[in-house]
């Protein structure tokens, strides 16, 4: 295998992003056990305002910015990935799950950095900062399973079937791997809130209340990705026992998840924002494939499998935002939703070859072993 190569530079970006996900896991305990080592309080630890900090604390704030500096690295070799396969297919790299997987871990290099400054995670100080270290960890951890998986699938590349041959083929597909990416992450923020809102309520021995709503969340989605795959079981039960066990250190220590108070009370915030970036891009894909359609097939909207399961995805996150504002859904209401959206995007980019319906679906050209007939969908032909 060359180095140089979109092979090569997929194998580059994982083992970076195995690191990343490690050396994150590490700047995030040692916030927990900060305290403790430079022997101050919790309290102090977390004051944004202190100049004259002890020096474990100034290590794990290069820590967290070593951290930002290893997604700006992945993204760029993410970008120089697809440039080689670029050079290879000689288009767009993005007609095969090959080349539209890692184009939508590109996109989430992307979204993460763009989100860091977004949600002031730069601007966080002492335990503050913890949380952000591990949301940008389990990125980094989920971005190595998706690339592993990628090395798994047919790398064989083929020339661009004409209705593809668009102007609209690399703008309709990034955007929507912008968007998809980014509502994962706001997912994940989701999740993580009610998984370490469960542990704590439920190892803390009665100091925080356990909401049946939080009860119910880690139920359902910590089953429900199970038969998704590895992906779905390190992002479901992985990541919720992930969190017992950090939870379980943390309340062991000085802190006593101090880390996460703040976290907690900014939560749906934090999780609207992140939706607010990927939302219009989201949008912007299911309006440029409606456009896209008109100029290839005369038509805009044809009732495709894969149309309908891009519209079901984007009415979850049109409810979200309905139900925000006129129903007042926020909190704990408003990140059951987000979670549920997130199913509902997996299932239609990574399920929907595996549908009854799917298989006469024009949007199968990732199936190298099917060429969806041209034309399909053009309009009837007038008899006089």
């Amino acid at each position: 295998m060359e180095f140089f190569s979109y092979r090569g530079f997929l194998h580059l970006g994982q083992d970076l992003a195995t690191a990343g996900a490690v050396f994150g896991m590490l700047v995030f305990l040692g916030w927990i056990f900060a305290p403790w080592m430079a022997g101050v309080s919790a309290a102090s630890a977390g004051n944004a305002s202190s100049v004259r900090r002890p020096a474990v604390f100034r290590a794990l704030g290069a820590g967290s910015w070593l951290l930002l500096a290893v997604c700006v690295v992945g993204l760029g070799v993410s970008l120089g990935g697809l440039f080689l396969r670029y050079q290879e297919v000689r288009h767009w790299p993005a007609q095969t799950m090959y080349e539209v997987v890692p184009l939508g871990v590109t996109a989430g290099y992307l979204s993460t950095i763009t989100l860091y400054f977004v949600l002031g995670l730069h601007r966080r100080r002492g335990l503050a900062r913890a949380f952000g270290d591990l949301f940008v960890a389990l990125i980094l951890l989920a971005g190595a399973f998706t690339l592993g998986s990628v090395l798994g699938f047919d790398p064989t590349g083929k020339p661009l079937p004409p209705a593809l041959q668009s102007y609209w083929f690399s703008t309709h597909i990034s955007a929507y791997m912008i968007g998809y990416f980014t509502l994962m992450i706001a997912a994940l923020g989701a999740w993580l809130f009610f998984c370490f809102r469960f542990w704590r309520g439920l190892l803390g021995r009665g100091a925080h209340p356990l909401p049946r709503l939080t009860i119910f969340a880690v139920v359902i989605f910590a089953i429900a990705p199970i038969p998704f795959g590895a992906q779905g079981m390190l992002l479901g039960p992985g990541v919720l026992g992930l969190a017992g066990a950090v939870t379980a250190l943390s309340l062991r220590g000085p802190g006593r998840m101090s880390w996460f108070d703040g976290w907690e009370r900014e939560a749906d915030r934090f999780t609207w924002l992140i939706f607010v970036v990927g939302f219009p891009f989201l949008t912007a894909g299911l309006m440029q494939g409606a456009l896209w359609a008109q100029e290839a097939w005369a038509i805009y909207w044809g009732w495709d499998s894969k149309e309908v399961s891009a519209l079901i995805s984007w009415l979850f996150y049109a409810c979200y935002l309905h139900l925000r504002f006129l129903a007042g859904w926020r909190g704990e209401k408003g990140m059951l939703l987000l979670c549920a959206g997130a199913l509902s995007i997996y299932i239609t980019f990574q399920l929907f070859g595996y549908l009854p319906d799917s298989q006469k679906s024009l949007h199968r050209y990732t199936d190298m072993e099917f060429v969806p007939a041209e034309g399909m969908m053009a309009p009837p032909t007038q008899t006089p």
